[in-house]
């Protein structure tokens, strides 16, 4: 697995993570948790750390906390969650009840703020836990583009953000005008959500087949096809795509292994994609 560095430190992040939107918001019966955990296991074997969930996903955050004990590797995740309310008291106790639900131990790696639901005070919040140990990075997250311009306007302000969470895909490429270049001239790291447009990409190639010369960059599918055109922008720290699909993770992990596109590659992925 490549890894890229956090900026803010420099330590290195392997580069396809693991979202939960959706497919952890489930009710856990033991085949379903069977499943859960294969996911979990295949993630750590294949060099994945980094889990990133949200209150706001319904029963994510618990059930991540219920999968990953005992699942081999799992001393070495990076979990990410956020904060999603409104006022410094509220802020606290949701975060506290996230950190408990996912076993967290009351430590955690990286706290965003979901969708800049009242920046200001959970950030004074987020420096004063940071600066205790609590957390060891402060991110800012949205989910669409027409973010960006609040997202920098924070970025520029406040050198304690460390992350920062935006969707981006090869068919929405506004991260490309500028806002990638922002993230790494100010030092923050980029998590990229919506990688697929949510399986979207998915259903605008169902009955397209991959270019011939996609296996020349090692491609062996359609989401390695998207992830890795994602990865040759060395400001993209860390891809998201969620999924409780074993195969699908297992899928999702090539993309962060050999070869990454180069400028004129990248710019043929897009026409062909564009063509179809």
């Amino acid at each position: 697995m490549l890894t890229r560095p956090i900026p803010s430190t420099g330590e290195p992040l392997p580069v396809i993570g693991l979202g939960t939107y959706r497919s952890f918001n489930v009710s856990i019966n033991p085949f379903k948790k069977k499943d859960l955990q294969e996911v979990l296991r295949l993630f750590y074997a294949g060099g994945g750390r980094l889990i990133d969930s949200s209150p706001m996903y319904g029963k994510s955050e618990a059930v991540i906390g219920e999968v990953r004990q005992g699942v081999p590797g799992d001393e070495n995740a990076f979990m990410a969650t956020k904060v999603w309310t409104s006022g410094r008291q509220k802020g606290i106790d949701e975060m506290d009840a996230s950190m408990g639900k996912m076993g967290c131990d009351g430590r955690l790696e990286l706290m965003q703020i979901h969708n800049m639901v009242d920046t200001d005070t959970h950030l004074e919040t987020l420096k004063e836990w940071k600066s205790a140990g609590k957390i060891k990075y402060i991110g800012i997250t949205h989910y669409t583009e027409s973010a960006f311009g609040e997202m920098g306007r924070y970025i520029k302000q406040e050198p304690e953000i460390d992350f920062c969470q935006f969707p981006y895909s090869i068919d929405r490429r506004a991260a490309e005008e500028y806002f990638l270049e922002l993230c790494a001239d100010h030092g923050v790291a980029t998590l990229i959500n919506r990688p697929f447009e949510q399986d979207g990409l998915f259903a605008d190639v169902r009955r397209a087949p991959l270019p011939e010369w996609a296996g020349d960059m090692g491609i062996t599918s359609w989401a390695q096809y998207f992830l890795k055109y994602l990865l040759s922008f060395e400001a993209v720290t860390c891809l998201i795509p969620a999924t409780g699909n074993p195969a699908h993770v297992e899928d999702n992990l090539k993309a962060g292994q050999g070869h990454l596109p180069d400028r004129a590659e990248r710019a043929r992925m897009v026409a062909y994609f564009n063509s179809i």
